[in-house]
């Protein structure tokens, strides 16, 4: 569900995306082992030099955020080794972590959380749950995750300002199992900002993001790490489904019989082969010291799968349904919202993924065809079904309207995308018809 629910916190000449090289087989920067202004050239998790230097790691942003106060730091804290050493280091790693973002610095907040008896061994897998107002799912999500057929985990639960028992509960559960972390957030600051506090602290090899109201197999983790270590690959995408009252939808997982670069699955996210969910995929901890998260308080997921496959070696893909996700009333994807600024964040931040890649890529028809459907599309969606003001919406509409090009529109035909050709072409033409197609989509479930 979305963050309002209890647990949201081709080739180029035929309009494809550019060939882009492996990062193994790119040019390592100017000046050996310095940029080209003398900065010491970044290096990706595995030692190698990374193109366009400290700038590679998708765009970090410079906004100051106050400090989170240590003392309302929650769990058990007792010695253990660290786990942020990344593979064939000697000291663990210093890069600057994801909860830069938000003033928090994981080289601070990775305090030891376990019982002596499980003190010397670092888990497999972090699970992260952010959790708002969440007190009738969190209990039952964390025991089914205690559940998991693969045992060496660590579930780190982040409240994000709840207002109902979701502290308590999450305080008490924690107290009675060593591998359950408890983390609570003074004000609600949105699902990003409680993703970036339990990525901070986390210390397993992959990374797991769930929503506490939604379901998962008992065999999910066991699955997706085995198909991890099989292949090498940073992340390993799942089958899922929507969870409707009275009725499932599958979402498959992308065909891939083999591995993809990082760049081709970013491509394949751009065409909408790859959707932009986290819960149905297995990330490598060590991507989120190449990216930075994205603060907006609606559809961050799609900003951080762009950044986390863009900063990718190896990108897998099994076809078992692992995930269900639950669409309840009030979520995100059924409700109106004020979306328009996170919209353009999440946008900002795509880019700034695509550049880091190859700059043609903002030129393509992949590109052009994930701004059609994620920023121009979902905005005049939101600007005409959301809580704004007519002097607010007609402006944010305008704006939309101007950077619908008929090259656009026709790229969604080109794609027999019918729906959003239908959609594109109305709001082009006329406010008026496209809220009609809006709502004759809306009551056949098609948008």
């Amino acid at each position: 569900m979305g963050w309002t629910g209890p647990c949201r916190a081709g080739s180029e000449a035929a309009g494809g995306l550019p060939a882009v090289a492996a990062r193994g087989d790119r040019p390592a920067a100017r000046g050996g082992d310095r940029t080209d202004r003398g900065r010491p050239a970044a290096r990706d998790r595995r030692g190698r030099t990374l193109q366009g230097g400290a700038h590679a790691r998708c765009g970090r942003h410079q906004g100051r955020h106050d400090r989170l106060d240590p003392a309302r730091r929650r769990g058990t804290r007792a010695s253990r080794p660290r786990c942020d050493q990344p593979p064939g280091t000697d000291s663990p790693a210093r890069g600057r972590g994801p909860g830069f973002a938000f003033g928090v610095d994981p080289r601070d907040s990775k305090a030891d959380r376990v019982s002596e008896a499980d003190a010397t061994e670092c888990p497999v897998v972090s699970v992260i749950v952010p959790a708002y107002n969440a007190a009738e799912f969190l209990e039952g999500a964390i025991d089914r995750l205690l559940h998991q057929t693969l045992s060496n985990i660590e579930i780190i639960v982040v409240d994000d300002g709840s207002t109902d028992a979701t502290a308590a509960i999450g305080a008490r559960v924690a107290g009675a199992h060593a591998s359950v972390h408890f983390f609570q957030q003074e004000r609600n600051g949105g699902v990003a900002l409680a993703r970036s506090r339990a990525v901070a602290e986390s210390r397993g090899e992959f990374l797991w993001f769930v929503d506490c109201d939604d379901d998962w197999a008992e065999s999910a983790l066991d699955k997706l790490v085995t198909a991890a270590r099989s292949t090498g690959a940073d992340v390993v995408i799942c089958g899922a489904e929507y969870v409707y009252p009275g009725q499932r939808r599958a979402l498959a997982a992308p065909a891939l019989p083999q591995p993809i670069t990082g760049a081709a699955a970013f491509g394949l996210l751009l065409d909408g082969d790859i959707t932009g969910h986290l819960w149905n995929k297995l990330f490598r901890r060590a991507l989120a010291s190449e990216i930075e998260f994205t603060p907006a308080r609606v559809h961050s997921d799609l900003a951080m799968v762009a950044q986390l496959l863009a900063a990718s070696d190896r990108v897998a893909a099994i076809s078992d349904t692992l995930y269900s996700y639950v669409v309840r009333g009030g979520s995100i994807i059924r409700s109106g919202s004020r979306r328009a600024e996170s919209l353009l964040l999440v946008e900002q931040a795509v880019t700034t993924a695509a550049i880091t890649l190859d700059t043609r890529i903002i030129g393509s028809n992949s590109y052009g065809y994930f701004r059609l459907r994620y920023v121009l599309l979902s905005g005049l969606k939101d600007a005409l079904s959301g809580p704004y003001d007519a002097e607010e919406r007609d402006e944010i509409v305008a704006e939309l309207r101007s950077r619908l090009t008929w090259r656009l529109v026709l790229l969604a035909a080109s794609r027999r995308d019918w729906k959003r050709l239908a959609l594109a072409a109305t709001a082009k033409v006329s406010v008026g018809l496209h809220r009609r197609v809006l709502r004759l989509a809306a009551e056949q479930g098609a948008a």
